[in-house]
């Protein structure tokens, strides 16, 4: 869908009770475009947009009709850039803690009730472990 093109809003868009039909004459839904000319910017488009879209559908109509400018502009552009990237580092960090729990499963002694000595030396090696993967991270 490009969504450069001009909305194609007109009459044959409205459908029973008023709900707006892309040209599948499915109900239009609301997306939120984050691009940086339109960051947070609502439209709406056809259901199967994110779908990979329907080729020759291409309705697109912005919802909100005016485009934002100045600092709420910025502001919503650095808030998408770093939602992103703490979503990266979220994504990082989970492997490493199941990295950690795998690395932890082949510490586990093999038979139940095992001594205090034996749950130490799995939290010592638990520790060598983290270490090693902090030094890692630094990299």
């Amino acid at each position: 869908m490009d969504l450069k093109s001009g909305s194609s809003s007109n009459s044959r868009n409205i459908g029973y009770g008023g709900r707006k039909l892309c040209a599948c004459r499915l109900p239009a839904k609301i997306f939120t475009a984050w691009t940086d000319k339109n960051p947070g910017r609502k439209f709406f488009g056809c259901e199967l947009y994110k779908e990979g879209g329907n080729d020759p559908c291409s309705y697109f109509e912005w919802f909100d009709k005016e485009e934002v400018y100045g600092w709420p502009k910025r502001a919503l552009i650095e808030a998408r850039d770093e939602i992103r990237e703490k979503k990266k580092r979220i994504s990082e960090l989970t492997a490493t803690v199941n990295f950690l729990r795998m690395e932890l499963e082949k510490q586990k002694p093999e038979k139940p009730g095992c001594s205090n000595g034996d749950e130490k030396s799995i939290c010592n090696a638990f520790v060598k472990l983290l270490s090693k993967v902090e030094v890692m991270d630094h990299m």
